[in-house]
């Protein structure tokens, strides 16, 4: 019988999702889509734990940048997948299973990249590339009508999976200075694509390697992989053990110029790097959390990364190179190595509640910087206002059933207090601690002058 074409009314059918012959599709039945996206929210959760795990440690700004912000993302993308997948008759367990003994020594072996390049290469040459090529077969053989919510969420998950390979593409390029550095990073792509063919790829689609076993491999001895958590800054940035300026104090002091604390504004959003440095090994070694723990989190590091870019942009406005000057890690490398994870938690949030009052805090600085003709400052701390509220109350919801209560919680940072200091004020003996805030005032305000 021939199919039925003629629309008397000329409106655009089946909500314009696809044409009634698209719609003719059979596609995936439930099994076989559960099945598949329990294989992606695998993977963006693996991704997730990557980046935590190696934001500290690796040492290029941009991306420790990029980390904080495609960190969250997958974090996102991890629960948009979760959610669909209740809703599709699959009671709400095992989603954290290894759907694949194969995929799991994939990423056991892609954790331990031992360079920026070989991480990025593993990212975003290997696993992130294959998801895409996986998310689009989906969407191409699955009905377009009949399962059109979870279209709708991998369309979603595919704009900004593509953002991020087409970032690290770019990167990848960039960190390949050396012939040799060509050559280990072919070498770690063949390897981590060896491991991802035993596996037939993301959706187990692809012809797998018969008797494949990969060549020395590093995850070899089943032990849990132990992560780097001492922070590190490349090599643009010096005296990174540099106190001297006392950032706190300045916006603070009334009797300075109103240019002169907005610029002690700028340049604490842009030391806020140290959070999400500090962050990375609380969300990776914390274990266990429901997932929702690991999107807020990874959130909330993504905002600390962001306001440090804030920083960066308001140093560039005025001409002045955002590594110039010291940006000091005492705090994020005490917290990473003398600390347990919980306990830099309530530190964080602690640190984050001391910011809520009226007089002192966040309200405070963005009436400072309005006292200013920097109009880019007062956005920025209008935003990093609204954002530091949120935190708050991330912490509040995770740490006070942890601690037994709000009281509880503020007396257990009061008695970690000390040691921080304590810890803080060794470091202080690895630098000279040469003054640099005149300096860095005096060129911030003649590049100030200079575009006006």
């Amino acid at each position: 019988m021939e199919r039925v074409r003629n629309n008397n009314l000329g409106l655009i059918p089946l909500a314009g999702i696809c044409s009634y012959e698209q719609a003719c599709n059979v596609g995936y039945g439930i099994d076989r889509s559960v099945s598949l996206l329990k294989r992606y929210v695998y993977v963006e959760t693996q991704l997730t734990n990557i980046f935590a795990a190696h934001l500290a440690h690796v040492p290029e700004w941009e991306v420790k940048c990029a980390f904080g912000l495609h960190m969250w993302l997958d974090a996102e993308h991890s629960a948009m997948l979760r959610k669909r997948i209740t809703e599709m008759r699959e009671p709400p367990h095992d989603l954290d299973k290894t759907p694949d003994t194969a995929i799991e020594l994939f990423f056991q072996e892609l954790i331990r990249s031992q360079t920026t390049l070989e991480l990025m290469v593993g990212i975003y040459g290997v696993a992130k590339k294959e998801l895409i090529r996986s998310l689009n077969k989906y969407l191409v053989e699955t009905n377009p009508l009949v399962d059109h919510p979870t279209c709708r969420v991998l369309k979603i998950i595919l704009v900004e999976e593509e953002e991020m390979q087409l970032w690290g593409e770019q990167a990848i390029q960039a960190l390949k200075i050396t012939e040799e550095d060509r050559i280990a990073a072919q070498q770690w792509q063949e390897h981590l694509q060896c491991c991802l063919q035993a596996a037939g790829g993301f959706s187990g689609d692809l012809e797998k390697s018969a008797n494949w076993t990969p060549t020395t491999p590093r995850a070899e001895d089943g032990k849990p992989y132990d992560m780097e958590v001492e922070p590190r800054r490349d090599a643009r940035f010096a005296d990174k053990y540099n106190s001297a300026g006392k950032i706190d104090e300045y916006y603070l002091e009334e009797t300075r110029p109103s240019d002169e604390r907005t610029y002690a504004l700028i340049y604490k959003r842009l030391k806020e790097m140290t959070v999400p440095e500090w962050m990375g090994p609380i969300i990776y070694k914390t274990k266990g959390k429901p997932w929702d723990y690991y999107v807020d989190m990874s959130r909330q590091l993504w905002d600390e990364a962001r306001h440090s870019m804030l920083g960066e942009v308001g140093l560039y406005q005025d001409g002045v190179e955002f590594y110039k000057y010291p940006i000091d890690f005492r705090t994020s490398l005490t917290l990473n190595t003398k600390f347990e994870p919980l306990e830099a938690h309530i530190i964080l949030w602690y640190f984050e509640q001391r910011q809520m009052p009226k007089k002192t805090g966040k309200r405070l600085e963005w009436e400072i910087a309005k006292t200013s003709d920097n109009e880019l400052a007062i956005t920025f701390q209008d935003y990093d206002w609204a954002d530091e509220v949120l935190h708050t109350q991330i912490g509040r919801k995770w740490l006070v059933l942890e601690v037994g209560g709000l009281e509880e919680l503020k007396q257990k940072a009061e008695e970690l207090l000390p040691r921080i200091v304590e810890e803080r004020a060794k470091l202080d003996e690895r630098s000279d601690q040469k003054q640099w805030w005149p300096d860095f005032l005096t060129e911030m305000r003649a590049g100030r002058d200079r575009t006006r």
